[in-house]
Protein backbone atom coordinates (compact mmCIF):
# COMPACT_ATOMS: atom_id res chain seq x y z
CA UNK A 1 0.00 0.00 0.00
CA UNK A 2 1.55 3.52 -0.77
CA UNK A 3 2.02 5.87 2.46
CA UNK A 4 1.81 8.71 0.42
CA UNK A 5 -1.99 11.19 1.19
CA UNK A 6 -4.19 10.32 -1.98
CA UNK A 7 -4.31 13.83 -3.30
CA UNK A 8 -0.79 13.95 -3.16
CA UNK A 9 -0.97 10.62 -5.67
CA UNK A 10 -3.76 11.77 -7.83
CA UNK A 11 -1.30 15.04 -8.23
CA UNK A 12 1.46 12.56 -9.27
CA UNK A 13 -0.86 11.07 -11.60
CA UNK A 14 -1.73 14.21 -13.17
CA UNK A 15 1.61 15.57 -13.86
CA UNK A 16 2.69 12.29 -15.01
CA UNK A 17 -0.12 12.38 -17.71
CA UNK A 18 0.26 16.07 -18.49
CA UNK A 19 4.52 14.79 -19.19
CA UNK A 20 3.43 11.72 -21.21
CA UNK A 21 0.76 13.42 -23.10
CA UNK A 22 3.39 16.19 -24.16
CA UNK A 23 0.72 19.20 -23.52
CA UNK A 24 2.19 22.35 -21.51
CA UNK A 25 0.99 23.51 -18.52
CA UNK A 26 0.26 26.88 -20.57
CA UNK A 27 -1.91 24.97 -23.18
CA UNK A 28 -3.81 23.12 -20.27
CA UNK A 29 -4.51 26.05 -18.40
CA UNK A 30 -5.78 28.33 -21.59
CA UNK A 31 -8.23 25.22 -22.19
CA UNK A 32 -9.34 25.11 -18.87
CA UNK A 33 -10.09 28.60 -18.68
CA UNK A 34 -7.45 28.70 -15.97
CA UNK A 35 -4.37 31.06 -15.23
CA UNK A 36 -0.83 29.33 -15.78
CA UNK A 37 0.14 30.01 -12.08
CA UNK A 38 -3.29 28.46 -10.71
CA UNK A 39 -2.49 25.32 -12.94
CA UNK A 40 0.66 25.14 -11.21
CA UNK A 41 -0.62 25.91 -7.95
CA UNK A 42 -3.13 22.55 -8.31
CA UNK A 43 0.08 20.35 -9.64
CA UNK A 44 2.52 21.60 -6.61
CA UNK A 45 0.15 21.15 -3.64
CA UNK A 46 -0.17 25.28 -3.24
CA UNK A 47 -3.67 25.07 -3.77
CA UNK A 48 -6.37 22.51 -3.87
CA UNK A 49 -6.47 19.75 -6.81
CA UNK A 50 -10.39 18.77 -6.88
CA UNK A 51 -11.40 15.72 -8.94
CA UNK A 52 -13.44 18.28 -11.26
CA UNK A 53 -10.10 19.86 -12.20
CA UNK A 54 -8.06 16.54 -12.39
CA UNK A 55 -10.70 15.17 -14.33
CA UNK A 56 -10.31 18.20 -16.80
CA UNK A 57 -6.71 17.81 -16.79
CA UNK A 58 -6.62 14.20 -17.09
CA UNK A 59 -8.72 14.23 -20.26
CA UNK A 60 -7.25 16.94 -22.45
CA UNK A 61 -4.56 14.14 -21.96
CA UNK A 62 -6.31 11.42 -23.00
CA UNK A 63 -6.93 9.90 -19.72
CA UNK A 64 -10.04 9.10 -17.97
CA UNK A 65 -10.10 9.43 -14.02
CA UNK A 66 -11.58 5.99 -12.38
CA UNK A 67 -12.14 6.00 -8.38
CA UNK A 68 -12.41 2.50 -6.77
CA UNK A 69 -12.42 1.46 -3.33
CA UNK A 70 -10.58 -1.96 -1.92
CA UNK A 71 -10.74 -3.25 1.50
CA UNK A 72 -7.45 -2.31 3.85
CA UNK A 73 -5.07 -4.88 3.42
CA UNK A 74 -4.85 -5.88 7.54
CA UNK A 75 -8.39 -5.98 7.85
CA UNK A 76 -9.79 -9.24 7.85
CA UNK A 77 -12.64 -10.60 5.48
CA UNK A 78 -15.87 -11.48 6.77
Amino acid sequence: MNDQPAEDQLRGHVRAALEAAGISQAEIARQLGVSTKHLCQMLTGRATLSLTWAEGILGLCGHSLVIGTRPDDDQDAA
